[in-house]
């Protein structure tokens, strides 16, 4: 009987041991390891950086290590076995609910207050099951499948949902950081997937990939195939609103021909550098998705016509852009045809009349030409009512 009892145990503090082993290195490991990263870079300075692995293993050791003290402190067998994970748990939380605005410094936020509270709440819940003392309490039943190893398996899917509901799960944070360190590995091509195809994103992602569009010299080609939050004023850091948090700036600026330390808007950014002589391709190329941005075709075609001596082998925007500007304007400063671009135009166009409703023919002409900057130019993220 006594081996009986004691096998069970064991049974049971192994199934609880390895769900809460499993779930921590790969909840660390996959997907929180980008927020972790950003933390130590900015809590450190910049000057340690995180390892996934290292980081993963030693963090999921250390709460382990925590959960066996607890457990030989209380004595926590049976029905209630699972609640010794708890404290494990609630560090977990705490140490993966990051703030995207953790550059401003470290805040401890609603947990400041919901910590004290609780830990005395755990601890009185402890207290209660060691006095009660009920056999069918702290004494398993038997059986890999008994009724005690779903009662803990089940407490334990409780506090995992609970990490998961209360830890960082900003989708576009996590976009933000995962896409900045390939930014930082120089691996541009990868922080051009992450979270492609998603509408979610905000003015610090779209930098993130306009910087990474430049440094693959694709801006012209493939600007458009991404939600652009915030205009041109996300193209350049501005310090608050649109920024990096581990990319260094001076890595953008030298690209583009030259970094200054106090911000500028982009237009005036362009100004300076070419009152100076010091436009290069790329910063052209910033220049001329800056007023296609903006819908400045004007613009844009008389830049395009003062640096670009050729229109063949334009960018697939570029020509997109030219396209519509000979079909709006009358008298063009600049004529373009292109049979294949003309005819998908046409088709364009006639979706926008095929449906009185709004909101379908934007439904439409998003499925259809969502990656063109013909639907940037009359939409521009703005879905109808």
């Amino acid at each position: 009987m006594r081996s009986s009892y004691t096998n069970s145990t064991v049974i049971i503090r192994m199934a609880c041991a390895i769900v809460f082993l499993v779930f921590t290195f790969l909840y660390l490991y996959s997907f929180q390891a980008d927020v972790l990263a950003v933390a130590q870079h900015v809590l450190s300075k910049g000057q340690t950086h995180y390892n996934r692995e290292i980081g993963a293993t030693l963090i999921t050791t250390v709460l382990w290590l925590i959960q066996l003290g607890i457990y030989f402190w209380t004595r926590l067998d049976g029905k209630v076995h699972a609640l010794t994970y708890f404290p494990s748990l609630l560090i977990l939380t705490v140490i993966t609910d990051i703030s995207p605005n953790i550059d401003g410094g470290l805040s401890w936020g609603g947990w400041l207050y919901a910590i004290p509270i609780l830990v005395v709440c755990y601890v009185g819940l402890v207290w209660l099951v060691l006095q009660i003392q009920l056999p069918d309490t702290l004494k398993p039943s038997h059986g890999l499948f008994s009724k005690d190893m779903w009662i803990n398996l089940l407490t334990m899917a409780c506090m995992i949902f609970l990490v998961g509901l209360f830890a960082n799960h900003d989708d576009v944070f996590h976009y933000r950081m995962q896409a900045e360190q390939a930014l930082l590995d120089g691996d541009y091509q990868k922080a051009l997937t992450i979270g492609k195809g998603e509408n979610a994103s905000d003015s610090s992602l779209t930098l993130i990939r306009i910087t990474a569009l430049s440094e693959t010299n694709q801006l012209g080609e493939k600007l458009f195939e991404y939600p652009l939050v915030g205009g041109t004023m996300s193209m350049l850091p501005n310090g608050s609103s649109v920024k990096f948090m581990m990319f260094p700036e001076s890595r953008l600026y030298k690209s583009l021909g030259g970094w200054f330390k106090q911000y500028m808007p982009p237009y005036r950014y362009f100004q300076y550098m070419s009152k100076h002589h010091k436009v290069n391709k790329k910063l052209d190329d910033y220049r001329l998705c800056a007023y296609l941005i903006d819908g400045k075709l004007d613009l844009f075609v008389q830049s395009l016509r003062q640096h670009h001596d050729s229109l063949t082998n334009l960018p697939k925007h570029y020509r997109e852009a030219l396209v519509l500007y000979n079909h709006l304007r009358k008298n063009p400063l600049l004529s373009y045809h292109n049979d294949i671009l003309d005819t998908d135009f046409q088709d364009f166009e006639s979706l926008q009349h095929k449906s009185k409703n709004p909101l379908e023919r934007y439904s439409m002409l998003r499925d259809s030409y969502g990656d063109t900057y013909w639907f940037w130019y009359y939409y521009r993220n703005r879905i109808p009512n």
